[in-house]
């Protein structure tokens, strides 16, 4: 399966960009993890843990890592990850979805998405629907009908959450919508980053912190 742009950074250097480019409460959101943030730590640590061995000598210069999931293919053994509400850029999950797509890979879509899956089943058609044990059996098969419709070609069901949990390790409170008296008070840490907040301004909207999914 060929690649559609060879070039890609690490996520080192992505994290970087990230943290110049981003409103610190914005960063911040992004980085921190329920309670303690023992589990992001521990993550870490783990994958910290295993190393490469690579002979060189003799190898092709040409590799192939694609692989099938759920019958989907894939460049590569990686998926994206459903993360909820990417309104930190104005296309969020789309944007996602289409760079997956460049790529070659499955784009994992949160519940809590900022974005419609039909947005982006449109923009990348391998998803994957991700879905919490969250509501009435009527309200979990209305949601799973609707990915089914837009696309979605598998689910990834997450049992770890079923009720909100708390953040205590420095992450900022992220609002449920972005109003005049919330744009005021945020407006300190959001005006050192005017690439950030341009893009948003030429879209004409504010940041759109629901669920539409």
């Amino acid at each position: 399966m060929p690649l559609r742009n060879p070039w890609f950074e690490t996520v080192a250097e992505a994290q970087r960009r990230a943290e110049r480019r981003l409103p610190y409460m914005v960063y911040g959101a992004l980085l921190a993890g329920s309670e303690r943030g023992r589990t992001v730590h521990d993550n870490a640590a783990a994958f910290a843990e295993l190393g490469l061995a690579p002979h060189v000598a003799g190898h092709h210069a040409d590799r192939d890592l694609s692989t099938t999931v759920m019958g989907v293919e894939t460049s590569m053994p990686v998926l994206i990850s459903p993360t909820g509400v990417q309104a930190v850029d104005p296309d969020g999950e789309v944007a996602v979805a289409r760079a997956a797509a460049g790529r070659g890979v499955i784009m994992g879509l949160s519940s809590f998405a900022s974005k419609p899956v039909e947005e982006v089943a449109a923009a990348n058609p391998d998803v994957f629907f991700q879905m919490y044990w969250s509501g009435d059996r009527d309200a979990m098969v209305q949601r799973m009908e609707r990915a089914k419709r837009a696309g979605a070609k598998a689910l990834i069901a997450t049992l770890d959450w079923s009720f909100s949990n708390g953040r205590d390790w420095g992450s900022p409170m992220i609002p449920e919508k972005i109003d005049l008296r919330t744009a005021v008070r945020m407006a300190p840490g959001v005006l050192p980053h005017p690439g950030w907040l341009w893009r948003f301004a030429r879209t004409g909207r504010l940041p759109d912190l629901t669920a539409p999914n």
